[in-house]
C-alpha cells in the first residue's frame, strides 16, 4: 500500500508539469472478446484428474530391497535383538506390498480448457502540451466447461472452492465413501499463492475472474526529456518466444499459459508494475534509458487447472518467500544508439528474479497430535503421490531426480525429524549397506522407502509434498545490434535485418533437481541471434514477413529450468542425465492476403534435443470493428525428457478469439 501512495503521490506531482494549452482532450476505446481454446492432444499430466495413474491398483515388491535392514534376518550391521522386530525381511511375505488403490478416482480428460470472456476499455488523454495520460481497464472471466474444473480456482488465492469432492484425508487407509476424514468434508489448499492471490499492485480477482489496470501512467515529454509514472509494462528485446533482453518483468500464465498468439511476443502475459520509467536523448543521437520498478514476481497457471505446469501432487508456499522480498526494487539502464551503419545498446539491469527457485519446505500443518510430524516436507493427502512408481514417473517429468529429492527430504534440516518417523536418505543407507557387505542400490532402497510410506496398511498412504519458493537477487549485463544489409532492389538481402542479443548473468540461482535447500548457482551466457525482412514475392500480394531466430544458453532451457535435471526415462523415470546446453530455432512468416481481410500466420519453435511447437493460424478482419483469429498448437517431444516441449506435450489445441472492437 506505501509504494501505491508513493506512486500515486508521484503522479500527482508530474501532473503539475506542463504548460496548459487549450482544454484537456480524451478518447476511449475497447473491444470485447471471446476466447475458446479445444484441446486435441490430451489430460495435462500435472494435473489429479490427469494423472496417468488414475484407475490403478498399484501392485509392488519393491520393499523386498529392505530386507537387509530387517532387524533380526538382516545385515549383522542392522540386527538389534534388544529392539522389536521391525519385519522389514518378511513384508510383502505377509501381504503388505497390495501398493494404493486409485481405482476410485475417475480419468478426466476436457475438451474444452479455455472458455472465457475478455472486456478491455482503453482510455487516452491529453492533459497539457507536455502531458498525457493513459489507463487500460481489463476484465477476464473464465467459464469452465466441465463440471469438475469448476471447483478449482483460476485467479484467486484459494485451491479450491469450498468444499472439493476430492478433500483431504489424514488417515492411513484408502479413502471412505465421499472422500472425507471422518465423515467431515476437508478443504485442501493446492496452493498458498503470493500477495492473497493478486498478479499485480492494481488487480482484483476471485475464483473465476480478474479485474485489473495493466496500464496507468502519466507521460511527460519535453524537448530530449521523456517520463513515465505508474503502473505499466516495460519491454525490451524484440526476439520471438525467446527473452533474452526481455528481461525487466515476469509473466502471468494465469489466462493462456505461453500458448498465445507467438507473433504478440508476450505482451498479454508480461506483468505490469509500478515504475518511474525516463529517458534522454543527447545531442550526439544516443538515448538513455532508466526505470526503477516494483519487484512482481511471475504467475503459473494455477494447481489442477488446465494449463497447470505444477504437479497437483504439491503445495508451493509462495508468500514467505515474497514477504521478504515484496519491498525491492529493481533497476535498468540502457544507452542506445547508431555506431557508422550498426544499431548498438547496452543494459545494466539489477533485479529480483520474478521466475523464482523451489526448494523442500516442511509442512507445518499442525497436525502432530494425529502423528503427522510438522517438521516433514510431506503430509498425507489422497491428492498426494501414491506408489514408488508414480514418484519415479513424476519426478522425470518435472525435471526433477526422484533419488535426490527423497535425499533432500531426509537429510539436513529435515534429518532430525526424518529420522524420529523412520525414514532414512536412500543414498546414505545404500553405502552403509554395500560397507556392511550387502548388494544394493540407492535407486533400490528409494523405491523400497517410498512404497513403505505410501502403503495404506503400513504407512500414510498417498503424501504431498511441501515447497518454498524463494527469490534471487541478480545483476543482468547485455548488448545487442542491428544491422540493416543494403543488397540490390527487390533481392532477397535488400533491406534484409541482422539482431544480436546477449546477455551475462553472474552467479544466476537455479532450482536444484534434488530440490535441496542450497540453489545450484552458475554464470549464464543467453544469445539470440536473428533475421528478419519484409519481401514481396509478388505484385499481387502484400509484402510477407519473415524473422528466422537461433537461441543459445549455457545453463538453463528457455523456461529457467536449469539443465542438470534433464535426460531421465520419460516412461518410467529415473536418475537424469543432465545437458551442457540449451539451442533451440524459431521460424515464423505472416501473409497478408491482398484485400488485407485475410492474414495467414506461421510461427514453429523447435528445440534442437528433438521438441517442436507449431503454431499455424489465420486472421479475417472484415471491418474494422470485428475479428476472428484461429490458431493451432502443435507439441511434439521425441521423449527422453531432454527438449522443452515434454513439459506441453499434452496442451495441443487449436483456439479462437473473436474480438468486437469500439
Amino acid at each position: 500500500m506505501k509504494k501505491l501512495t508513493l506512486t500515486l503521490a508521484a503522479l500527482a506531482v508530474a501532473a503539475t508539469g506542463g504548460v496548459a494549452y487549450a482544454e484537456p482532450s480524451f478518447s476511449i476505446t475497447g473491444m470485447l472478446r471471446q476466447e475458446v481454446a479445444n484441446n486435441t492432444g490430451g489430460a495435462n499430466k500435472h494435473t489429479h484428474w490427469g494423472s496417468p495413474f488414475n484407475g490403478k491398483q498399484t501392485n509392488t515388491t519393491y520393499m523386498n530391497a529392505l530386507a537387509p535392514l530387517d532387524n533380526r534376518t538382516g545385515l549383522s550391521a542392522f540386527v538389534d535383538m534388544s529392539a522389536p522386530a521391525n519385519n522389514l525381511g518378511s513384508l510383502c511375505a505377509l501381504g503388505a506390498c497390495t501398493g494404493t488403490d486409485r481405482s476410485y478416482i475417475q480419468a478426466e480428460e476436457p475438451d474444452w480448457t479455455q472458455w472465457a470472456t475478455r472486456l478491455e476499455i482503453d482510455v487516452q488523454g491529453r492533459l497539457t502540451e507536455n502531458l498525457s495520460m493513459y489507463m487500460k481497464v481489463r476484465g477476464y472471466a473464465e467459464n469452465p466447461q466441465h463440471d469438475f474444473l469448476r471447483s478449482y480456482d483460476n485467479f484467486g488465492a484459494a485451491g479450491v472452492n469450498d468444499v472439493h469432492p476430492e478433500a483431504a484425508l489424514f488417515a492411513s487407509v484408502p479413502p471412505m465413501p465421499n472422500h472425507v476424514a471422518g465423515g467431515v468434508p476437508v478443504k485442501v489448499l493446492r496452493n498458498q499463492p503470493l500477495d492473497d492471490g493478486y498478479g499485480s499492485a492494481l488487480e482484483n480477482n476471485g475464483q473465476d475472474y480478474m479485474l485489473d489496470l495493466p496500464a496507468l501512467y502519466l507521460d511527460y515529454n519535453k524537448g530530449p526529456l521523456w517520463l513515465r509514472v505508474g503502473n505499466q509494462q516495460i519491454a525490451w528485446g524484440e526476439a520471438l518466444f525467446f527473452r533474452v533482453f526481455d528481461v525487466v518483468q515476469g509473466l502471468d500464465l494465469r489466462r493462456h499459459s505461453v500458448l498465445g498468439v507467438a507473433a504478440e511476443e508476450y505482451s498479454d502475459s508480461r506483468i505490469p508494475s509500478l515504475a518511474i520509467r525516463g529517458s534522454y536523448l543527447f545531442d550526439n543521437g544516443w538515448e538513455l534509458e532508466g526505470y526503477a520498478q516494483q519487484f512482481r514476481p511471475s504467475i503459473l497457471p494455477r494447481p489442477g487447472t488446465p494449463y497447470s505446469l505444477v504437479a497437483e501432487a504439491f503445495t508451493v508456499y509462495e508468500e514467505p518467500g515474497f514477504a521478504q522480498d515484496e519491498d525491492d526494487v529493481d533497476v535498468g539502464f540502457r544507452y542506445s544508439g547508431q555506431w557508422n551503419d550498426v544499431d548498438l545498446s547496452f543494459m545494466a539491469v539489477s533485479r529480483t528474479n520474478p521466475d523464482g527457485t523451489y526448494r523442500w519446505a516442511p509442512h507445518n500443518l499442525g497436525l502432530d497430535a494425529l502423528g503427522i510430524d510438522s517438521r516433514l516436507a510431506f503430509a498425507p493427502d489422497p491428492l498426494g503421490t501414491a506408489s514408488a512408481d508414480e514418484w519415479f514417473w513424476g519426478a522425470s517429468w518435472l525435471r526433477f531426480d526422484p533419488i535426490g529429492t527423497l535425499d533432500a527430504s531426509t537429510t539436513g534440516i529435515f534429518a532430525t525429524a526424518a529420522a524420529a518417523n523412520g525414514a532414512f536418505s536412500p543414498t546414505a543407507m545404500a553405502a552403509i549397506v554395500n560397507g556392511a557387505g550387502g548388494n544394493t542400490t540407492a535407486e533400490a532402497l528409494t523405491k523400497a522407502e517410498l512404497d513403505l510410506f505410501f502403503s495404506p496398511m503400513l504407512g500414510f498412504g498417498p503424501l504431498r509434498g511441501y515447497l518454498f519458493r524463494d527469490y534471487d537477487e541478480e545483476v543482468i549485463l547485455g548488448a545487442s545490434m542491428k544491422y540493416v544489409f543494403q543488397g540490390a532492389p527487390d533481392s532477397f538481402t535488400d533491406q534484409l535485418i541482422l539482431g544480436v542479443e546477449a546477455t551475462y548473468t553472474k552467479d544466476r540461482n537455479f532450482t536444484s533437481p534434488s530440490l535441496t535447500q542450497e540453489k545450484i548457482v552458475e554464470d549464464e551466457y543467453s544469445t539470440v541471434v536473428s533475421l528478419e525482412k519484409y519481401h514481396k514475392f509478388s505484385a499481387k500480394f502484400p509484402a510477407t514477413y519473415l524473422v528466422a531466430q537461433w537461441m543459445h544458453k549455457s545453463e538453463s532451457d528457455m523456461f529457467g529450468r536449469h539443465l542438470s535435471g534433464n535426460g531421465s526415462d520419460s516412461s518410467v523415470g529415473g536418475v537424469p542425465t543432465g545437458d551442457d546446453q540449451f539451442n533451440a530455432v524459431a521460424f515464423a512468416v505472416q501473409q497478408p492476403f491482398p484485400n488485407l481481410i485475410w492474414r495467414a500466420d506461421l510461427s514453429v519453435l523447435y528445440d534442437l534435443e528433438g521438441g517442436i511447437l507449431a503454431q499455424p493460424g489465420v486472421k479475417w478482419r472484415p471491418r474494422d470493428d470485428f475479428q476472428v483469429d484461429l490458431y493451432a498448437n502443435i507439441i511434439d517431444s521425441d521423449g527422453g525428457n531432454d527438449d522443452i516441449m515434454g513439459t506441453l506435450e499434452t496442451m495441443d489445441e487449436v483456439f479462437l478469439r473473436a474480438t468486437y472492437y469500439f
